[in-house]
């Protein structure tokens, strides 16, 4: 555009040394012809510097705007992987509440153990804690203890034993505690040394060997894998709270009564409702020669 505004101009002043008078001197048209030249190019100069300064500037904005698009992208990776990490521990954290829930179910319920021989490998199956228990002399506090905490040595007869004679004061079984059995262990041998008591009885609970874990080699495994079954079929109904609906079924599965509250099966069975609440939890579902059992219909 400016070329030609500059063409049009150099013509102009052609026509007006042609027109003029013809004695004038050609150098004054190549003099203007130079002078034009010059005016051209700096003009063309300013104009392209303009031009690559905008090109500059435009680019810069690109710049800063694929900086920018960049940044939000790894902001929206960085709330992505957080969101994605706390999703995770969630799931971690419910899946480890349902394993203890599990483990202290089959516990109540003490059934199907597999006993190992710590030295030797050798491998027992029972089909109850209590057999396992009679057969083995063995206390079946020691098996709970294994099961839930890994203990080889059983602390459960010094704790008693202690208990008794330091006359602490305690309803709870040691096993439902809010201590481990170790560290309600480590807490009663320290009472030994501050309890109010004579030196005599003092010296005398020191010289009990009761004082002292049971040496054991044994590791349990509970191998009660109906339980499993039965837990993940009716997780979600025993998990929550609320109103559960319960069916009463005959030895061939058909339903006899549907209840729409434990209340209701407690009352029609004659049985106090946390009663009913348990055999349902774990799975001790028999009635006579009937059975009771969640209901998936919808209440």
């Amino acid at each position: 555009m400016i070329k030609k505004f500059f063409s049009r101009l150099k013509k102009s002043t052609e026509l007006k040394i042609d027109e003029g008078d013809n004695n004038t001197d050609i150098s004054v048209q190549e003099n203007n012809e130079i002078e034009l030249n010059e005016s051209i190019e700096v003009i063309e100069k300013e104009e392209i510097v303009k031009i690559e300064e905008e090109i500059v500037k435009k680019d810069e904005n690109k710049s800063d705007d694929i900086e920018r698009v960049k940044e939000i992208e790894d902001e929206n990776e960085e709330t992505e992987i957080c969101e994605e990490d706390s999703e995770e521990e969630d799931i971690q954290q419910e899946k480890q509440i349902d394993e203890e829930f599990i483990l202290n179910a089959k516990i109540k319920r003490g059934k199907n153990i597999k006993v190992i021989d710590i030295y030797t490998y050798e491998e027992q199956v029972f089909k109850t804690h209590k057999e396992c228990s009679r057969k083995l002399k063995i206390a079946e506090d020691y098996i709970i203890e294994n099961l839930k905490f890994g203990y080889t040595d059983y602390l459960g007869e010094s704790i008693t034993y202690l208990s008794k004679e330091l006359q602490v004061n305690d309803n709870s079984n040691y096993l439902e505690s809010n201590k481990s059995p170790l560290e309600k262990f480590n807490y009663l041998h320290d009472k030994i040394f501050t309890a109010k008591i004579s030196q005599n009885k003092r010296e005398d609970i020191l010289s009990n060997e009761k004082i002292e874990p049971i040496k054991m080699h044994y590791k349990f495994e509970s191998i009660d894998y109906e339980y499993n079954e039965y837990f993940e079929k009716y997780k979600s109904i025993i998990k929550r709270g609320g109103k559960k609906k319960i069916e009463l079924v005959d030895k061939n599965g058909e339903v006899i009564e549907i209840f729409k509250s434990l209340d209701e099966c407690a009352t029609y069975l004659n049985k106090d409702k946390q009663e009913i609440s348990d055999m349902l939890k774990y799975k001790e579902t028999k009635v006579g020669r009937r059975e009771i059992r969640y209901s998936l219909r919808n209440i």
